[in-house]
């Protein structure tokens, strides 16, 4: 085989060692988070409150204005609390953001549900939400 056909053959699987990777990584994000008992965003909304998203973003961010923004604007009414993820770093690291966007479906009890790295579309989100304004819902008691 020649020279370059070797090259090829290693070059491709750097990239595919790196694509498992972050595969993992990304994977293993999400178990921890939502794993974590401290999944709670800054502030847990007060009993009955609609679920939230955060929104981590920064300045240089291109994808976060060209998709996510118009995504999160489709979604109508629903509370969207935007971060900076360089600015408030100790956040970002609790929800182990390494991507822009990330975005986070916050229940009414303060856990979060869901976390989505990279761009979430406004259908998946709403999917999310309304997962989560389900586990909102208060339990019948029983007599």
């Amino acid at each position: 085989m020649s020279a370059q056909l070797w090259a090829l053959a290693v070059a491709g699987a750097v990239v595919l060692a790196a694509a498992g990777l972050e595969i993992f990584r990304a994977w293993r994000g999400r178990r921890l988070v939502l794993a974590s008992s401290s999944g709670a965003a800054r502030r847990v909304p007060v009993n009955g409150e609609d679920p939230y998203v955060l929104y981590f973003t920064g300045d240089s961010c291109t994808v976060c204005k060209t998709h996510q923004e118009p995504a999160l604007a489709r979604l109508g009414n629903v509370r969207i609390d935007k971060v900076d993820a360089v600015v408030e770093r100790e956040l970002a690291d609790r929800f182990h953001v390494y991507t822009l966007p990330t975005t986070v479906v916050i229940a009414p009890d303060g856990q979060a549900l869901h976390v989505n790295y990279g761009y979430a579309s406004a259908p998946k989100l709403e999917r999310q939400l309304a997962e989560a304004r389900r586990a909102g819902l208060p339990t019948a008691a029983t007599a």
